[in-house]
């Protein structure tokens, strides 16, 4: 004859503890998140619009990029049609604000641009990055072929060549 097992009532409490354990562990974690992480993927797609303009200019222009440091540069690209939404070079981090048909000054962009590039510079030279302030501890990089990735930790900077 079979006997019915059942769950005895310490193995009842074990399994009440555990889920209550695993509740709070989910709990912290959705409350502890990184709130920002919205406002970085934004970041970095404002850099890749970048690149894209960038890309324009080069094409127009012998496979030059525009060849002033900093703001200079990156009003080039706006000032040329290239990438006419001010708002673009703006990280939504930041409370840096730029008004439509507005020449664009460094104290008013988010970005930092190198100049001195081209086509045929080495993929892995930085073309433009977050300034330091943008974020905590993170930045994201728009490199020479395009791509934009973000790097973590306090010498994120390290990866701007």
């Amino acid at each position: 004859m079979k006997t019915k097992r059942t769950f005895t009532l310490l193995e009842l409490v074990i399994v009440i503890v555990i889920i209550g354990i695993t509740v709070f562990i989910m709990i912290d974690m959705f409350e502890n998140r990184d709130r920002r992480t919205p406002s970085k993927l934004r970041c970095i797609s404002n850099l890749k619009q970048i690149g894209l303009a960038i890309r324009m200019y080069a094409q127009e222009y012998k496979e030059e990029f525009p060849n002033c440091e900093g703001a200079k540069g990156l009003e080039m690209l706006r000032s040329g049609g290239y990438l006419e939404n001010v708002k673009l070079y703006n990280c939504p981090s930041t409370t840096d604000m730029i008004t439509d048909n507005y020449d664009l000054r460094a104290s008013s962009i988010s970005y930092s641009y190198a100049s001195g590039l081209n086509e045929s510079t080495s993929v892995d030279s930085a073309v433009a990055w977050d300034k330091p302030c943008n974020h905590n501890k993170f930045g994201n990089i728009l490199f020479v072929d395009g791509h934009a990735a973000g790097f973590a930790g306090v010498k994120w900077m390290e990866n701007v060549k």
